[in-house]
C-alpha cells in the first residue's frame, strides 16, 4: 500500500506542475489533492508498519 501512496504523491505533484504550466486552476487543485492524499496514505501505512515492528521487537525482547 505504501507504493500506491508514493505513486499517488508523484502523480499529484506532476499534475500540479502541469496544471501550473498550463495555467489550469482545476489541474493545480487536482494535483494538490492527489499529492496530499498520497502523502497522508504513506504516513498512515508507515505508521502502521512501525507499530507492527515495535510489537514484534517487544515480543522478541520478552522471549529472551
Amino acid at each position: 500500500m505504501s507504493a500506491v501512496g508514493s505513486k499517488a504523491t508523484y502523480t499529484g505533484a506532476g499534475a500540479c506542475v502541469m496544471g501550473g504550466l498550463l495555467s489550469s486552476e482545476i489541474g493545480v487543485l487536482v494535483g494538490l489533492f492527489l499529492g496530499v492524499a498520497g502523502f497522508l496514505m504513506n504516513w498512515y501505512y508507515k505508521h502502521k508498519q512501525d507499530r507492527r515492528e515495535q510489537q514484534m521487537h517487544d515480543f522478541r525482547m520478552t522471549q529472551q
